[in-house]
């Protein structure tokens, strides 16, 4: 499609998926006729046969020569029933009253106008989305949290943000979502915040994770004790269970570096972790950390911790999570009251609540 803005100054085929469905406006041209508005009077009457190629080729030559403002394109034919040539426009902004005036071709003509591009299509996200565009690789989307606003997003780790760089100045991209940051934090703890752009409107967060196992939905926050059953949903590993291993754990992660040289995300120290033995390996940072599920579908979980890292080992060239080389695993989550993100509300389908 060509720039908002950009004129039909020779023909152009037109395909009518390129535009969509948008606002459209039928003016009816004996003298266009705009919202019951009247603007001009009928001009004679001519008669439109099947075969009249001629008729249509004059109306298609007089609006491309009307140049009108902000046309993103147009397209004329025949309806041989009606003896009618038909004209639709693309103008997004709609006609001005100089273009409706060089609209006068006589009764034997009806223009229909889409007055602005087609709504954008609904997304709903859910918890265990991947989180791309970042720059630095991929993380994995958390559970659905309650902004300000009656915005929506997700919580992950705090470092699939870059440190330095303030939370609203990073985007990303929830699904298919376009997302702005929130807030974070990388050392002493590790989550963040990213919020759908467009919400509350054309997208929205789900309060549920999709697993391997199907859809489960939210339904509250479990405090994590040793022993606890937990799985996680994550990009690279899918979902993985296990059990809590130790609380109240203080990790250090090394400092990353690119083939360069070049520090990627620095090293921290991350306080008040969870540890546990599932399988972790790149990319499932930040992934929603839940109580196990009953079998089946749609059975609820309850929102436990944010997953952080864990240890892998290099296995044909691949980090690896340690149980694929025949060792114990070993990952870390930030528990959801060392974050914001700490409270829900008593009803099924609303999301955990950030405090503000």
């Amino acid at each position: 499609m060509p720039p908002k803005g950009s004129h039909a100054r020779r023909p152009r085929p037109l395909k009518a998926a390129a535009f969509g469905l948008g606002l459209l406006t039928v003016l009816s041209i004996a003298g266009i006729s705009v919202a019951g508005e009247d603007s001009g009077s009928a001009s004679t009457t001519n008669t439109v046969k099947a075969v009249d190629a001629s008729r249509r080729d004059e109306v298609f030559s007089l609006v491309n020569a009307a140049d009108i403002p902000g046309l993103d394109g147009f397209s004329v034919g025949i309806d041989p029933v009606a003896e009618k040539i038909g004209v639709h426009l693309f103008v997004p902004e709609g006609l001005s009253a100089a273009a409706k005036a060089a609209l006068q071709f006589g009764d034997d003509v009806t223009v229909t106008v889409q007055e602005a591009s087609a709504p954008a299509s609904h997304v709903n996200v859910s918890g265990g989305a991947s989180i791309g565009g970042l720059g630095f690789g991929s993380c994995t989307a958390g559970f659905a949290v309650g902004l300000a606003n009656d915005q929506s997003g997700f919580i992950t780790a705090g470092h699939c943000f870059t440190t330095g760089v303030a939370a609203n100045q990073q985007t990303a991209l929830i699904g298919s979502v376009p997302s702005t940051g929130h807030s974070f934090n990388f050392g002493p703890s590790d989550w963040g915040i990213y919020a759908l752009n467009d919400s509350p409107g054309t997208n929205d967060a789900l309060p549920q994770v999709i697993s391997d196992n199907g859809t489960h939905p939210v339904r509250g926050i479990t405090a994590p004790t040793v022993g606890l059953d937990i799985c996680k949903h994550g990009i690279t590993t899918g979902t993985t269970c296990g059990k809590v291993t130790l609380v109240n754990t203080r990790v250090t992660y090394r400092e990353v570096k690119d083939s360069a040289g070049n520090i990627i995300k620095p090293g921290a120290q991350v306080n008040g972790v969870i540890q546990s033995d599932l399988c972790s390996e790149p990319g499932d940072s930040g992934s929603p950390v839940y109580t196990r599920p009953a079998a089946g579908s749609n059975t609820a979980i309850n929102a436990v911790a944010v997953h952080s890292g864990g240890s892998t080992v290099k296995l044909n060239d691949k980090d690896v999570c340690l149980e694929k080389a025949g060792f114990n695993n070993v990952a870390w989550h930030v528990p959801l009251s060392a974050t914001p993100a700490k409270s829900t509300n008593p009803f099924d389908d609303v999301f955990i609540k950030v405090a503000s």
